[in-house]
């Protein structure tokens, strides 16, 4: 018991010391935020306002929200088929979660899709471009 925490301790230390030179490092944040904001929207252009637009953005928004949601419902039914302790009941309401998150995230990826599909298409038709 006492090498586990020993070694426990030991890894985090070497985990912190890897991450913090990362973490300290000095850089430029506002070049760099300037140079990635005229890569994806070009020098000096502003994301697209119109309405199919902005329908698209709040309905990613919202699908990326669900999509997390359905990962946490996984986790949680692994947490429970971990804790079950082999009661056939408990295992079976652990597996039903987990089958009911990975068949949540297969219908988001979906949703997902298709929306993308859609809104791809209603801004080629009217003229529009999703920045």
């Amino acid at each position: 018991m006492k090498t586990k925490v020993i070694a426990m301790v030991l890894s985090l230390v070497v985990c912190l010391l890897l991450v913090a030179p990362v973490a300290l490092a000095q850089i430029d944040i506002q070049s760099n935020l300037n140079a990635t904001g005229e890569g994806v929207y070009g020098p000096g252009d502003q994301p697209s306002d119109e309405l199919p637009v902005i329908i698209g953005r709040i309905i990613n928004v919202v699908l990326g929200f669900m999509g997390v949601v359905m990962v946490l419902i996984v986790i949680y039914g692994g947490f429970l088929y971990m804790t079950a302790g082999g009661e056939p009941g408990k295992a079976d309401k652990a597996k039903s979660w987990i089958i009911n998150g990975i068949i949540g995230l297969i219908i988001m990826l979906s949703a997902y899709g298709i929306t993308s599909f859609v809104i791809t298409r209603l801004t080629a038709a009217t003229g529009t471009t999703a920045n």
